[in-house]
């Protein structure tokens, strides 16, 4: 049941160059600037996206993630399970 939500969820988020991802966590905030294709021996295709950290709004912190590139199904599956708020280019936030 939890498998046929998930897949259902990953479907719903469809990611695009500008979007901004907030890191709960720590609060910085990600702009998606690019996705790349590469082929993988077991997944076949996977996508990476690239991403432009910037450090939280609070100035808090000096650091920002170290992770500058995610494979999107782990992109996803963290905005699903709310590690990541995602916030479409479209202006529209999306309840996933």
């Amino acid at each position: 049941m939890y498998d046929e939500y998930l897949r259902k969820s990953l479907k719903d988020v469809i990611l695009t160059v500008g979007d901004l991802i907030i890191d709960i966590g720590g609060g910085h905030i990600g702009v998606l600037v690019r996705r790349t294709h590469r082929i993988d021996i077991i997944e076949d295709d996977v996508y990476i996206w690239e991403i432009l950290w910037i450090r939280d709004m609070t100035l808090q912190s000096i650091d920002v993630p170290r992770d500058s590139r995610l494979e999107e199904d782990n992109l996803k599956t963290s905005i699903i399970m709310g590690i990541y708020d995602w916030f479409p280019v479209t202006g529209e936030q999306n309840d996933i």
